[in-house]
């Protein structure tokens, strides 16, 4: 019998399979880790040694699957999207769970949020009309209706138009002042008054405004780290063996994934679209942060999964938005220089994502930030269309928590996570 168990086994592993058990009896009915016998109902058993990773398959949106991830309780997780594969789990904190989690985030602090390098964020600000020199030094930029004159309405629409930057009267009003524009004292400028209109200042400042305002910014937001390990509360290991047994993934996998991220975000806290992980093509040379003792840019976000949490109900605003999800097609370069609005901008243009996620205490969504490579079971190139940002808070505070699922690609499976190694040494500690 265990000759036999070997061998099939072996050949299911072989042919993508993995063995699902009915009582002592193997049945071969399942594939990429799911009994099709029941695929509402859970995967099969994958042991630390099956080297391959787990996707589940969305299927359809809608979808409703029912998983007993405890002894007794199941969850659901439904469908949202399958470009990429959204799921949402309702309910998958309880209260105490939720509080407990902000509690411990506020008794070790919060620090300003940190951007990490994004190359497609990048590449937006360089593509983004009106960077390019000379811009702000032509009349027609700014007289919309042309008039021969140019008001604060207009510099608005200037602020938009070439910037991507939307600036509220206030805060127009508020660069003549700092400015000392004298040629506003009337309201308008005329096209001999534009002779003087210290111009590179006005582009400077609006440039600045971009990058250091909390509202313009791309990121608005407090974060702190968690452990999930031995030495952490009872409360944060149970939710790690909880996302192992939803995500199917090895103990190895999960135990060498990035701490839990806490974030807070206070009124007008937002993060603008974003990937989670970078593509592995144009980053083969690097080895992923999480293999990696050293930090960003010299090593790769390697995020296969994304699980997030919302901690607490929010007033108004604060939604997490896909832009491009289940779109047929997407050409991420053609899609930034044909923007007419920055639909990056989630402060402005939240709802007209794709798919528009609520927050909701308790409530989880996850998704994969990658493919599974077909041939190696590994990680896969990235998945474009996972592009996503938290929107707005417009009343009220937002807490969430982020737990990222690491996995490298086959070259590199071979090396331990430093998260593993780590949290090793603190226990032998």
């Amino acid at each position: 019998m265990i000759i036999y168990t070997s061998y099939v086994w072996a050949l299911s592993a072989l042919f993508g399979f993995v063995s699902c058990y009915v009582g002592n009896q193997i049945n071969l009915s399942c594939e990429n880790g799911v009994c099709s016998r029941q695929a509402d109902q859970g995967p099969c058993v994958v042991s630390d040694d099956y080297e391959r990773l787990f996707r589940w398959d969305p299927v359809k949106r809608g979808q409703v699957r029912e998983l007993e991830l405890e002894p007794g309780k199941k969850y659901k997780m439904i469908t949202l999207a399958s470009k990429p594969p959204v799921f949402e789990l309702p309910d998958f904190l309880s209260d105490e769970e939720s509080e407990h989690i902000i509690d411990l985030a506020e008794m070790f602090g919060l620090e300003n949020s940190l951007m990490h390098t994004d190359e497609f964020q990048e590449q937006h600000k360089k593509e983004v009309k009106g960077h390019a020199m000379g811009a702000a030094g032509l009349y027609l930029s700014w007289d919309k209706n042309q008039d021969k004159e140019i008001t604060k309405d207009e510099v608005i629409h200037f602020s938009r138009r070439y910037k991507f930057l939307y600036m509220t009267p206030e805060e127009v009003d508020d660069m003549i002042k700092k400015l000392k524009i004298r040629e506003f004292d009337d309201g308008r400028v005329t096209v001999q008054e534009f002779r003087k209109l210290p111009t590179a200042a006005m582009d400077d400042y609006m440039n600045k405004l971009k990058e250091l305002s909390p509202v313009h910014r791309e990121r608005n937001s407090h974060q702190t780290w968690l452990h999930q390990g031995k030495f952490a509360s009872k409360t944060m290991q149970k939710l790690r063996e909880r996302i192992k047994k939803l995500t199917r993934l090895s103990d190895r996998i999960i135990r060498g994934s990035e701490p839990l991220q806490v974030v807070k975000y206070d009124k007008n806290g937002h993060y603008n679209v974003h990937h989670d992980a970078q593509p592995v093509a144009s980053h083969s040379h690097l080895k992923c942060c999480h293999l990696n003792v050293t930090k960003i840019p010299a090593c790769r976000l390697c995020r296969y999964v994304t699980i997030l949490y919302y901690l607490n109900d929010v007033e108004e605003g604060g939604e997490t938005a896909f832009p491009v999800a289940d779109n047929e097609t997407f050409d991420q370069q053609l899609y930034i220089k044909t923007m007419s609005d920055d639909l990056f901008n989630l402060m402005e243009f939240c709802h007209a994502a794709k798919l528009v996620v609520p927050p909701k205490r308790g409530k989880a969504i996850m998704w994969y930030n990658h493919f599974v490579d077909e041939e190696t079971g590994w990680l896969g190139e990235r998945d474009d269309y996972t592009l996503h940002g938290g929107c707005g808070v417009q009343r009220g505070i937002k807490w969430i928590a982020n737990n990222w699922i690491t996995a490298p690609d086959a070259p590199l499976a071979h090396i331990r996570s430093n998260f593993e190694i780590k949290e090793e040494e603190e226990e032998k500690l």
